[in-house]
């Protein structure tokens, strides 16, 4: 028996002894980071691919980027009325995640759009020779 029946055996027991619902508050400690991001790259863009099911409206999920980083904030539901929860991998409720990018870029992305569940982000990179140095010079007057 491998290490993932033996974990789901031991996870029924303990539904079985403290109720179904346990395992509900703690999902959060056992899901990997979310939302789920793709990076992509060329010479000149990062294409970022970012997994959002059950984002409603576009004002749910708040987008920073800071140079190399990409911080998504926001908060997705997706209510599933007069049905008991069995089996759940969809995150909800309120996420923040920040992910590091291979290279600097600029603010504001080139394209930004959400479709059928999925955030597309161009971010145009900032190329080497655009970043300028500072040339301190001697105070002639010290």
């Amino acid at each position: 028996m491998d290490q993932k029946q033996k974990f789901n055996e031991w996870k029924k027991s303990v539904s079985d002894f403290l109720g179904k619902d346990f395992w509900h508050d703690f999902q959060d400690i056992f899901m990997r980071d979310w939302p789920l991001i793709n990076l992509y790259e060329s010479s000149s863009t990062i294409y970022c691919l970012i997994a959002l099911p059950g984002l409603v409206n576009q004002e749910d999920v708040r987008i920073f980027i800071n140079h190399q980083t990409i911080t998504l904030k926001g908060h997705v539901n997706y209510p599933v009325n007069g049905y008991q929860t069995i089996h759940e991998e969809f995150s909800k409720g309120h996420f923040e995640r920040t992910i590091e990018l291979p290279h600097p870029v600029y603010q504001k992305p080139i394209d930004a759009v959400y479709k059928k569940g999925l955030l597309t982000l161009i971010l145009k990179r900032i190329q080497d020779q655009e970043v300028s140095e500072v040339v301190v010079i001697e105070d002639e007057n010290s």
